[in-house]
């Protein structure tokens, strides 16, 4: 049997159970920020999550592309908003000192997992005290629920503070995957077998929503599949406030017909 939780790692896995070849995996990172004192290869990713379906990755952690040679290009890929997860303040959960020093790194905790290896659903839920440096201080709670019969992932966000910060939350897609955004809705797709698989994402209504693909200045919009390769792939970036306990409420639903 696979396991699906890795505590030295912190690393979470939500997917289906049956074996299918449309397999639907889901991984949560509440993992420490990197290995040792100074994290050198650490990426600002706490509580990111990533999204594969039957192998393509649908919701993608963009990847390293570079370090030292391109400083633009190495903040970026390393930064909060190159990653699935939310940006509070307009700041990095951990704050850089140079292209492989971490000054501060942020401290995440699992506060519950159930379902993983069975049943209808799976659940996780952890929070990251990265933001504890902004005033009013901050703490992002973020929850994943996979009902594994709807074939449908909820990630539900929330900052406890005293007051609102400015926040931005990132869903970076595969680059196989096509994107139409109307609103606060996105329709996706991307090959699979002779056709095309395809999913709603439903995001949260509240922040306002831009679909970015291939910028350069600043980067926004990009994978990289290996050492010194970057390639152009869709990026939906919400802006707006946060704080209080309000949720924001992100709804993954695959279409039940399979390919297209």
């Amino acid at each position: 049997r696979r396991p699906s939780l890795f505590g030295g790692a912190g690393m979470a896995l939500l997917r289906d159970l049956d074996g299918r070849p449309d397999e639907l995996w889901c991984r949560a990172d509440h993992g420490p920020h990197g290995y040792l004192s100074i994290a050198a290869h650490a990426h600002a990713d706490a509580l990111a999550v990533e999204v594969r379906v039957g192998g393509v990755d649908v919701l993608a952690d963009p990847g390293t592309y570079c370090y030292g040679a391109e400083p633009a290009w190495r903040a970026y890929f390393r930064s909060t908003l190159a990653h699935n997860t939310l940006e509070i303040g307009g700041a990095d959960q951990s704050a850089a000192a140079g292209p492989h020093l971490w000054a501060r790194q942020a401290r995440s905790e699992l506060e519950h997992v159930a379902g993983l290896d069975g049943g209808p659903v799976a659940e996780w839920r952890a929070a990251h005290h990265g933001y504890h440096r902004l005033r009013p201080p901050a703490v992002h709670h973020r929850s994943l629920r996979l009902d594994r019969r709807a074939r449908r992932l909820v990630v539900e966000d929330r900052v406890e503070a005293a007051g609102a910060h400015d926040c931005r939350l990132a869903y970076h897609l595969g680059p196989e995957v096509a994107c139409t955004l109307d609103g606060s809705r996105a329709v996706l797709s991307w090959p699979a077998g002779h056709g095309r698989r395809c999913a709603t994402l439903t995001l949260p209504a509240g922040l306002a929503w831009r679909r970015l693909e291939g910028r350069t200045d600043p980067p926004a919009g990009w994978y990289s599949p290996g050492f010194g390769v970057r390639v152009p792939a869709v990026t939906l970036i919400g802006a707006g406030r946060a704080g209080g306990g309000q949720a924001l409420v992100t709804v993954l639903q695959l279409d039940h017909g399979g390919t297209a």
